[in-house]
């Protein structure tokens, strides 16, 4: 997995400053400021080095669920509506 084409730090950068924070005792101000990144980012990557993601990919920002998503008997519905109508 490549990185994000306008990520601030690198995989090894993450983990750097991860490792600052958590195992050396940094602030996470001071972290962030060394990384060049703001407190919101470096505070983001520490609580997933904290956390199982040591690896420090980038995720997704898609939703993981929908909460209002059309049930599925009503999109079946709606497609044999649509294939009715002669293409409009």
């Amino acid at each position: 997995m490549n990185l994000h084409a306008n990520s601030a730090l690198s995989w090894s950068g993450r983990h750097e400053l991860g490792r600052r924070v958590v195992e050396q005792g940094w602030a996470l101000t001071a972290a962030a400021e060394a990384a060049g990144v703001s407190v919101r980012c470096a505070g983001k990557w520490v609580g997933r080095y904290r956390g199982s993601d040591r690896v420090l990919r980038d995720r997704s920002s898609a939703p993981r669920r929908v909460a209002n998503r059309t049930a599925p008997e009503r999109v079946a519905v709606i497609v044999k509506l649509r294939s009715n109508c002669g293409g409009y």
